[in-house]
């Protein structure tokens, strides 16, 4: 039997297959999602821009502020409930998630023992006089 070029075209789409399988094979785990609800959250998507709309029309928004103990959140007024989101993009396992404690001051503080070094995206959504509010920001802890 003689090689000819045909013989050379089925030899390089068979290469070519097994590299793409396996790219496939050994890329291992290609993430997760953000969040388990992903689906519900689309679907109430208008909710949350009213909210952040109703909290960028704020005389006074909510301050995140670092501290050497953590990241101290402030609000101006007292609120009727709500929760505190600091999420890690690279690994959800690590994402804080807190319901607002305000103290007497209208205070909360993040702390450091629960923050590890790098970028988290902060989301506050709260209720007060019975519209929901969402502030979200961008912040990057390093511990001194």
């Amino acid at each position: 039997m003689k090689f000819t070029w045909g013989h050379g075209i089925m030899v390089a789409l068979g290469c070519f297959m097994i590299f793409i399988l396996s790219l496939i094979f050994f890329s291992g785990d290609m993430g997760e999602m953000v969040t388990e609800d992903y689906y519900e959250k689309t679907i109430n998507y208008q909710d949350d821009i009213d909210a952040v709309n109703r909290a960028n029309a704020l005389a006074v928004k909510p301050q995140i502020t670092q501290q050497a103990n953590g990241f101290m959140i402030h609000f101006d007024e007292a609120v009727q409930s709500g929760d505190v989101f600091f999420l890690r993009s690279e690994n959800s396992k690590k994402d804080i998630v807190q319901p607002l404690k305000l103290n007497a001051k209208n205070e909360m503080l993040i702390h450091s023992v629960d923050l590890i070094n790098g970028e988290y995206e902060v989301s506050l959504r709260w209720k007060q006089n019975n519209q929901n509010y969402l502030v979200k920001e961008r912040v990057n802890w390093k511990a001194h």
